[in-house]
């Protein structure tokens, strides 16, 4: 080997290694999706749970997307997530819930801009959704909430909880059912928007891209390689 190919080599080599590492890391991405695209499935298509056997040991582990059910007060107190939809603009709709002599957070779902400050029903009412442990805030990325026109970029339950002067714990409302001159009614204030179980998983096509680009680069270094030798011949 002739001392103009130890650079190729080392380079082509070292450009397979990162490109084999990347694949490696989706193929691991994948695993990890696949588990979590499971207990979501799994927690959120099981028969609802009463919250109060739940709230107590609940933990992102264990309970995130799990299917609960109870019985509370829809309170005044809410907080406006900016959240656009292919529908338009609008917001996710948090309110303050009373709940077993708590207050705790309901997603109660989303409604379109034009109706952020319309006074939506409270009291009585039954809740069918699932404890959620949201990962849309970015401490990096996302915008300060806006206060005075209670305008949120994320759920980010923990400031959230203290703004509605909640517990930070917080369920996605699937089913809301209100209580209107004694009948329970469905809740048609607001649409409830639960997460889609149709997740995306793009770690296998990202793997095989990866790991297609590291056999090129090989097949490309082999090549210059060659080409560099037939010159020194």
């Amino acid at each position: 080997m002739t001392k103009k190919m130890i650079f190729p080599l080392i380079f082509g080599l070292s450009g397979v290694i990162v490109l084999l590492s990347l694949g490696v890391w989706q193929i691991q991405r994948l695993e990890w999706k696949q588990d979590v695209i499971s207990k979501i499935y799994e927690r959120r298509n099981g028969e609802p749970v009463s919250l109060s056997d739940n709230y107590k040991t609940s933990s992102p582990e264990t309970h995130n997307y799990l299917s609960v059910f109870l019985e509370g007060k829809i309170k005044e107190n809410e907080a406006h997530v900016y959240a656009p939809q292919k529908s338009g603009l609008g917001y996710r709709i948090v309110s303050e819930f009373e709940w077993n002599k708590l207050s705790i957070m309901v997603d109660l779902g989303w409604i379109p801009k034009n109706k952020k400050n319309e006074i939506r029903p409270i009291g009585d009412a039954r809740i069918v959704g699932y404890i959620s442990y949201p990962d849309d805030h970015d401490d990096s990325f996302t915008p300060e909430p806006d206060i005075i026109n209670n305008i949120w970029f994320s759920r980010f339950v923990p400031d959230m909880a203290r703004q509605l002067k909640a517990k930070p714990f917080l369920v996605v409302a699937e089913q809301i059912q209100i209580k209107e001159n004694g009948l329970w009614t469905d809740y048609q204030s607001v649409k409830p928007l639960p997460i889609s179980l149709n997740i995306k998983n793009d770690h296998r096509e990202y793997a095989i891209t990866w790991f297609s680009l590291a056999l090129v680069w090989f097949l490309m270094t082999i090549y210059l390689l060659w080409r560099i030798k037939q010159k020194t011949v």
